[in-house]
C-alpha cells in the first residue's frame, strides 16, 4: 500500500502520473499485475521522499532541542543569581 496520491509529490508527480494512467487504460488487468513495473518504481520514489523528510525533520528537531537546552540553561542561571 502506498501513501495517497492526491497530496503533492513533487519528486514523484511523473511516476503516480504513470499509474493513474495504467490503472486507467487497464480497469481490469491492473488487478492481475499490468501495473506492477511502474508501482514498484512509486514505491521506490515515496521511499527515497520519506527517507528525504525524515532527515529534515531530525534535523529540525536537534535544533530546536539544541534551543530549547540553551534557554533552559540561561534560565537556570538567571535563577541562581
Amino acid at each position: 500500500m502506498h501513501s495517497s496520491l492526491d497530496r503533492p509529490h513533487p519528486e514523484c508527480q511523473e511516476i503516480v502520473d504513470a499509474l493513474r494512467l495504467c490503472h486507467a487504460e487497464n480497469p481490469w488487468l491492473k488487478f492481475g499485475g499490468a501495473c506492477n513495473d511502474i508501482k514498484a518504481a512509486l514505491n521506490q520514489c515515496f521511499a527515497k521522499e520519506n527517507l528525504h523528510r525524515r532527515k529534515v525533520n531530525l534535523e529540525k528537531a536537534r535544533k530546536f532541542n539544541k534551543a530549547y537546552d540553551e534557554d533552559k540553561e540561561e534560565r537556570r542561571k538567571g535563577a541562581a543569581l
